[in-house]
């Protein structure tokens, strides 16, 4: 198995050998090839001997370059031998809580490693072998996102649907090659809450600084899961139950080691209708992509937003957008507070019926909910989608932009969903 070129840089080393786009990169000083990290890795050396396969013919190439010059191609794929899938049947899988009809890549369960190095995807390691840890260790793939929901070996099975190594000793393993992890915990109420959150916490916090971050996401069910584990609400006031018990560990563990450690998604706080904490208190926002802390980067852009917004523009501008259920009062108390007597911004809260009600996230709104809840209203002279709903500029349902603005008979953009780049969207709309 080897990787297939799908282009070369111009005045690189490849084009120099007359390597083309099409030919398979099969083997480097002896060693078979799984992706584009193997490549990376063994190509590094000052000598090195590549394989290269051109339909039926293979030839060699030996090449003396300095230490760490890259080749220059860049392959079709990055993974060549396809992407490890998890076999799991987690009892909060929320691919497996998808309705029937998407788009098929969005039911393929991901549990590849080398997504989590390359992309941050949080994977379990449930899959994983001793001889991936130690490849791990040797090419120094870190950091790694992982998903541990708990230390407790058969409840973490029990979680997982599946037979697992013991998450603890791999991130032991882990730690002797100075692999740093960022681990999150999927809390389900009345599952890993309570005494299991404590010990899963505490276990990961005894393995600082290899554990460099603990993010408690609240679980997402949606209307069409079949799992038969219960799993209790995530309302106000167990929302701030967990926001105290974040608080405590913070202040432990600023005491203890130097940095708070453990983060609450937004989620919390906005279901607690508590105070966001200071940008300080993120520590460098280590886990924004898994949404800790996206709502002080929200609050923080609105301030630099509304410096360069005028106090009036050169015209009247109307303009719509749209939010979830979750996030509704944030964006519409932004909207209200902007200082441009001229500017108006309209906020429309879309409910979900694709996942259901219970679904209230910005990044999974379908086209056809927002086209339903928009239809014959006045939406002004356009229309702003944050660009966390779309996958590939479509949304899960495949609607696109262009299918919403036919449907609504005004102009849709995909805008960056913080207030400056808003801002600066609404400036280009304007002509400011």
């Amino acid at each position: 198995m080897g990787g297939i070129i799908s282009s070369i840089e111009p005045n690189s080393i490849a084009e120099d050998l007359g390597w083309q786009p099409g030919d398979e990169i099969v083997g480097i000083n002896g060693h078979d090839l799984q992706d584009a990290i193997d490549f990376r890795f063994y190509s590094a050396d000052e000598l090195v001997t590549i394989t290269i396969k051109r339909g039926k013919q293979t030839a060699e190439f030996e090449i003396e370059k300095d230490l760490g010059v890259p080749l220059g191609v860049t392959f079709k794929d990055i993974l060549f031998d396809g992407v490890r899938t998890c076999g799991a049947h987690c009892i909060f899988c929320f691919v497996e809580q998808l309705p029937k009809g998407l788009r098929k890549s969005l039911y393929l369960k991901d549990d590849d490693f080398r997504l989590s190095f390359l992309h941050g995807n949080f994977v379990t390691l449930a899959n994983v072998s001793e001889d991936d840890l130690q490849r791990i260790v040797t090419q120094r793939l870190s950091p790694l996102y992982i998903s541990v929901h708990t230390t407790e070996p058969d409840l973490r099975e029990r979680m997982l649907g599946r037979p697992a190594p013991n998450i603890l000793q791999q991130i032991d393993t882990l730690a002797q090659g100075r692999i740093t992890l960022q681990t999150q915990i999927v809390l389900c109420r009345g599952v890993n809450d309570g005494d299991h959150l404590i010990r899963t916490v505490e276990d990961l916090a005894a393995r600082y600084p290899t554990v460099a971050s603990i993010a408690i996401v609240p679980v997402g069910l949606s209307a069409h899961r079949r799992n038969k584990t219960p799993i209790g609400p995530i309302d106000a006031q167990y929302s701030a139950e967990i926001l105290d018990r974040v608080k405590h560990w913070q202040r432990r563990y600023l005491r203890e080691k130097g940095t708070r450690l453990v983060w609450a998604a937004d989620e919390f706080y906005l279901n607690a209708y508590g105070p966001v904490p200071s940008a300080a208190v993120y520590e460098g926002f280590p886990q924004i992509e898994n949404g800790v802390g996206l709502i002080r980067q929200f609050l923080d852009s609105a301030r630099r937003a509304e410096r360069i917004l005028p106090e009036k523009l050169d015209r009247d501008v109307n303009i719509s957008t749209v939010t979830g259920t979750l996030f509704d009062s944030v964006l519409e108390w932004w909207a209200e507070s902007l200082p441009c007597e001229n500017l108006t911004i309209s906020v429309w809260t879309i409910g979900n019926s694709l996942f259901g009600e219970s679904v209230t996230v910005t990044g999974l709104l379908a086209g056809n909910d927002i086209i339903d809840r928009l239809r014959g209203h006045d939406l002004g002279e356009a229309l702003f989608i944050p660009s966390v709903a779309l996958r590939d500029g479509a949304f899960l349902d495949d609607v696109t932009l262009e299918d919403v603005s036919r449907a609504l008979g005004v102009p849709v953009f995909a805008v960056l969903p913080k207030p400056y780049q808003f801002v600066r969207a609404i400036q280009a709309l304007a002509g400011v």
